[in-house]
């Protein structure tokens, strides 16, 4: 107890733990980026990049497409003022922001692994105490009506290490991110698109438009561990975790706010965002300290554990019984 005591008054010096000796960034004038060497494996946790605090200032408005400008998975966002991320799922490769290997290895990680390199170049240079948050959308205009409608069912069984070492990596990502993450559910989010934005701290969702559904059962796939604990990692009622699991029902925005998983209604995708951003606003000083990713850590241990097993024949597994149908 007494440890526990005299750590208190060092929580300003936690640091995620990366590795000291990771390649340092390059900074440009307009944007920070990192340079990744091509046999890099993109869903490799420990590889979080960290920024060169010797520069003058990290707060730096700016813009960034992921994996490139010309070639646009998502876009991310800096607001230098607000301290706010705003990460923006594209629809480029499936219009319905399918979580493919594309999208989660080249876009997602790598934006969420940037944002963690900037908010470690916030704490290095003493920048960091307005703390800062990341908020997740799938569009903010009036034709934006799917945050995430799942995965490409037919590549990820084509490769067998698919849901233990691409979509549990940024699962586990958000679930100990340091900084308040918030999805911005601007329509449907079904089965793995469902559980990203459970993997965020926080959901905003658009009470017009969309559902949330792991719609699994009704086509004979079994729950992956790592999308269950995604799930779980905000949804602790059994009863409801039935109505999910077993039944595959459809939750409005209002259904689920009930149900406790969504915290925030809106009435569109822009209040949608606009709401996010409040909340941003709201909860980005609790990360100033940097205990809020240590804290996660704790909460969802469990979670985290089952996410980092793991197994050979994950996919494989999981979809052997619909191969056989």
């Amino acid at each position: 107890m007494s440890r526990t005591l005299l750590a208190l008054p060092a929580l300003r010096t936690i640091k995620p733990l990366i590795s000291r000796n990771l390649p340092r960034a390059t900074v440009s004038p307009h944007h920070l980026s990192v340079r990744h060497s091509s046999s890099r494996n993109p869903f490799d946790l420990t590889k979080v990049p960290r920024y060169d605090p010797s520069r003058p200032s990290t707060m730096q408005s700016y813009t960034q497409s992921f994996p490139s400008d010309s070639d646009a998975l998502v876009k991310l966002s800096f607001d230098g003022e607000s301290r706010i991320f705003t990460l923006t799922m594209l629809g480029a490769e499936t219009p319905d922001n399918r979580l493919t290997h594309r999208l989660l290895g080249e876009g997602l990680l790598p934006a969420i692994n940037h944002v963690e390199g900037k908010w470690n170049a916030m704490l290095d240079s003493g920048e960091s105490d307005q703390g800062a948050a990341l908020i997740t959308t799938g569009g903010t205009d009036a034709s934006a009506k799917i945050f995430s409608n799942g995965l490409d069912l037919e590549k990820a069984m084509a490769d067998p290490h698919f849901f233990d070492r691409c979509l549990n990596a940024v699962y586990e990502k958000l679930l100990t991110f340091p900084i308040p993450t918030i999805a911005a559910v601007n329509g449907h989010a079904f089965a793995a698109g469902f559980g990203l934005a459970c993997a965020h701290d926080y959901r905003v969702m658009n009470a017009k438009r969309g559902y949330l559904c792991m719609n699994e059962i009704d086509f004979g796939a079994p729950l992956p561990a790592g999308l269950q604990q995604a799930l779980a990692s905000k949804i602790d009622d059994q009863k409801t975790m039935r109505k999910i699991v077993l039944e595959g029902h459809r939750f409005s925005a209002k259904e689920a706010q009930e149900a406790g998983f969504v915290d925030v209604l809106s009435e569109s995708p822009q209040d949608t965002m606009d709401k996010a951003v409040e909340l941003a606003n709201k909860l980005k000083g609790k990360a100033r300290m940097n205990a809020w990713g240590a804290n996660k850590e704790v909460i969802y241990a469990q979670a985290v554990k089952i996410m980092r097993t793991k197994h050979d024949d994950a996919t494989t597994a999981i979809f052997a019984p619909r191969a056989k149908m």
